[in-house]
């Protein structure tokens, strides 16, 4: 069993979206945080939906409260969450890899737009889960 943690900034979008799609290896022991804790994000559990997961109970971390666990993997989903993750486990034997993927709130969009770079943020993080772990 592989143990992952998933790094963003709020622990609200990206990181629990890789979360709930990481579950469904049989292989991986997932968990979720970010450098701060953001409000559950009404779109991603929407988005999350539309693939089966239910999202709705997710409580957002912060990696700082995690930091006495120990992680095989760490994927950050900024250079950001990346350096925060190097500077909590750099001495350890943990696996950090940054997987670059864009916040889907990022611009003046409406809601059907928003929904497109949701679902795009989520198949991405899928394709790149069933490459490193699939």
């Amino acid at each position: 069993m592989t143990k992952v943690l998933f790094v963003c900034y709020l622990n609200s979008i990206r990181s629990p979206m890789a979360e709930g799609l990481a579950r469904q290896f049989e292989n991986l022991d997932v968990m979720s945080c970010g450098l701060e804790t953001g409000e559950l994000d009404d779109l991603m559990v929407a988005v999350m939906r539309e693939k089966g997961l239910d999202m709705s109970g997710h409580c957002a971390q912060t990696l700082e409260s995690l930091s006495d666990q120990s992680f095989d993997v760490v994927i950050a989903f900024t250079d950001t969450a990346g350096e925060a993750a190097r500077a909590v486990f750099g001495g350890t034997d943990t696996e950090i890899l940054i997987w670059p993927t864009p916040d889907p709130t990022a611009g003046m969009l409406d809601v059907r737009a928003m929904m497109n770079n949701y679902r795009s943020v989520r198949d991405y993080i899928e394709g790149r889960l069933k490459k490193q772990f699939g």
